[in-house]
């Protein structure tokens, strides 16, 4: 792939198109993994902002989950 993080794929490996609608749509990838990775973030730190409100009150020397 070398430096170019932008490659084209055609519809019809992603869709079930017929050949009249198939084209080369372009995907950079590069975008993708850095959005994805952002995202991932987020969801991790929502969910031990859960876990913790979870918990809140639970302090005490017997809870081993804490």
């Amino acid at each position: 792939m070398g430096n170019n993080t932008e490659s084209g794929i055609w519809l019809n490996r992603l869709f079930d198109v017929g050949d009249k609608h198939d084209c080369e749509i372009h995907f950079d990838w590069a975008r993708f993994l850095h959005a994805l990775r952002d995202d991932i973030r987020v969801l991790a730190v929502n969910r031990c902002h859960r876990m913790l409100k979870g918990r809140e009150g639970r302090i005490n020397m017997l809870d081993h989950d804490y």
